[in-house]
Parts: C-alpha cells; structure tokens; sequence
C-alpha cells in the first residue's frame, strides 16, 4: 500500500511540476515581476492575486487596501502584507509584460493555478494516508527516530523496500537501491567507481534525499558527511552517507531499538 502511495504521489508530482512551470512561462510573458515579488509558485498571496488579479491591468483596477486584504488573508506573514502589496502594485505600473490581453489568457492561467491547487491538496492527502499506514507498522517508528527523516521520506523508502527481513545483510538494501559501486570502464581506460543506479530508482531518489536532511539535522551523519568530503566531492560524499544510512536502518531493524545521537557519536568516537 506504501509502494501505491509513493507512485501516486510520484506522478501528481510531475504534473503538478509542469502545471507550475506553464504557469510560470505565462507569467514570464504578462507579468513577469511576479517572481522577483513571491518567493515560490506555491506562495498563497501568489495564489490568491492570480485567482482575482493575474495581470497588471487587474491589479491597477482595486484600491491599495483591497490588495492588501487580498495578500493578508492568505499569507502568514501578514505584518508584510502591505509592503507586499507595494511592490505588487509599483510593479502593476511598470510592468514590462505584454500589453494585449485576451480571454484565452486568463482561461489559461485559471486552468494552470487550479491544476496547482488541486494536486496540492492531493499531495497532502496522500501524506495523510501514508501516516495512518505509518502508524500500523512497528518498524517505521525505529526510522522516524532519526532526526530529519519524517513521514514522506520513512513512507517511501519502506514501500519501495517491502518487507525488511527478506534483506539478511545492509550490503543487499545497498545493491538493491542501486547504491552499489562500479568501475566507470570505457574500453580503454578504467576511470573512477561510480554507484550501478540498477535496483529501484524511487528508492535511490529518496535514500538521497534521507542523506541531505540528516546531514543538516544529525550531528552523527553530519560528522561522517564532513569526514568523507575530505577525500571526496560532495556527491560522493552524500552517496557514502546514503550507504551508512543503510546500515543504521538495518541495525535499528534487527535490534529493535530507537536511533540516539550520544551512543553512535560515542561508536565513531
């Protein structure tokens, strides 16, 4: 059921993704000071003053304190919602977008905007439901113990993984995510190893992403990241960590127990 989640999730992903970008290349051609202005295509003040005000024209036709209430009940910031709506409005002025707008236009980025929205609220939904499943499995609470991985991360990689005491030794879940080294051979010349990416490719994709938030939230993981990069390139260096990772899920496994920074910065003491 984990597994069906993480691909639902994986493909909503992708269109939310080009529905994100096709909105951001209309934005680009009518109003494109809106990027400089919202920090991300999922901001809500973003959301908000497309669904009522997508052009400059728009904008320029409502007062300053009706822009204003439109940014502050969606954002969380609402002490900078009339800063916002400034820049919103000084950038309405000058805007260097194109002038000609047309019904189609705004069909489009209606489309696009709900297109955003309602994979969004899919996303979450589907997070809610890989936490109920979560909750029913002993073995997901030995994961989420370590600092940085939470319900996405824990969900996908048990998914992708299936039952854990089919894999007898950490090296299998390695060779498995296609975390196992190769020789880079071309014929002629044997360049440096580089990992197989044979195995499950969703697996692999979140182990990396595993690695990059314990490496900010564990001092442990944190620690062997920057012994690592000594010898190697940050790439390699996380792919190391992805490999330890690993191994410390297999160990919380097979001893049932919780992870805890103090006994393995004691180990790699």
């Amino acid at each position: 059921q984990l597994r069906t989640l993480a691909h639902t999730r994986e493909r909503i992903c992708r269109s939310n993704t080009g529905s994100k970008h096709a909105l951001q290349g209309v934005l680009e051609d009518y109003f494109p000071e809106l990027k400089g202005i919202f920090w991300s295509m999922k901001a809500r003040g973003l959301w908000a003053l497309l669904e009522q005000c997508p052009f400059p024209e728009d904008v320029l036709k409502i007062s300053m304190d009706e822009l204003t209430d439109l940014i502050a009940k969606t954002t969380r910031r609402k002490a900078k919602a009339y800063e916002k709506a400034c820049m919103v409005y000084k950038a309405a002025h000058s805007s260097v977008g194109l002038k000609h707008i047309g019904e189609a236009d705004r069909v489009r980025v209606s489309s696009y905007l709900s297109d955003i929205q309602y994979s969004e609220s899919q996303l979450k939904e589907i997070e809610l439901h890989m936490k109920t499943l979560l909750q029913k499995i002993p073995l997901a609470q030995y994961i989420l113990s370590i600092p940085g991985i939470g319900v996405l991360t824990c969900g996908v990689f048990l998914g992708e993984l299936g039952n854990p005491y089919n894999f007898k030794d950490p090296k299998q879940i390695v060779k498995y995510a296609g975390y196992d080294p190769k020789e880079h051979d071309s014929g002629k010349t044997i360049k440096r190893r580089i990992i197989s990416k044979k195995g499950r490719w969703l697996l692999r994709k979140y182990l990396y992403f595993m690695a990059m938030r314990v490496v900010h939230r564990s001092p442990y993981f944190k620690n062997y990241y920057e012994n690592k990069k000594k010898s190697m390139n940050k790439k390699e260096a996380l792919c190391a960590v992805v490999i330890k990772l690993i191994k410390v899920i297999f160990a919380l496994f097979r001893d049932r127990r919780m992870f805890t920074e103090e006994s393995y910065l004691k180990q790699a003491a």
